[in-house]
């Protein structure tokens, strides 16, 4: 038979354990805990530091990478200037846009060329000029020309250089054609 004493000591010994179990684990659990949580934020600060440098070295890249496209488009206008300038230095075209079509660059493009734009918008042009039609929808009164008008459908504007050199083919020939049918007449 085992005393009332054995148990009553059995008890105290088990809560004195877990207190000091208690008191140990709380004080120094505390410290590598915490030195844990310090380790890893300044894992994260490097990581975020390292983010930032990279961040900033991109932006950097990227801005060099758009000054030197930039200096290629000015470039591939110059020598679109000096291909297409005896052909079309002088020469005019007329232009119809749809409504809210922007042509800001082929505008400039046909300046440094010289060639001269007409505008025209609800009537159509002298006979005889070349046609350059921009936007998705055409004028009603394309039907209307004479069938040796000649004309470009454009739908969209070009903005990019290859674009543009293929705009000034596409006007060279027109104007060509043109003249071709004029001498013709």
């Amino acid at each position: 038979m085992i005393h009332f004493r054995y148990h009553l000591l059995t008890i105290a010994a088990i809560f004195l354990a877990l207190g000091v179990g208690i008191l140990l684990g709380g004080t120094a659990g505390q410290s590598w805990l915490a030195g844990t949580q310090q380790e890893f934020l300044l894992s994260m600060e490097q990581k975020y530091d390292k983010a930032l440098k990279s961040n900033s070295e991109l932006k950097q890249q990227i801005n060099q990478l758009i000054v030197e496209v930039e200096q290629n488009n000015n470039e591939v206008l110059h020598l679109m200037t000096t291909r297409y300038a005896d052909d079309l230095h002088g020469q005019s075209v007329a232009v119809w846009r749809a409504e809210g079509v922007k042509l800001g660059k082929v505008e400039r493009l046909f300046d440094t060329i010289g060639i001269t734009m007409q505008t025209v918008t609800d009537q159509p042009p002298k006979a005889g000029m070349p046609l350059l039609i921009f936007g998705r929808q055409k004028p009603e009164w394309l039907g209307m020309l004479p069938d040796e008008s000649k004309w470009v459908h454009i739908e969209t504007v070009p903005n990019s250089p290859s674009q543009q050199w293929k705009l000034l083919e596409n006007v060279q020939l027109l104007i060509k054609e043109t003249r071709w049918e004029h001498e013709k007449s």
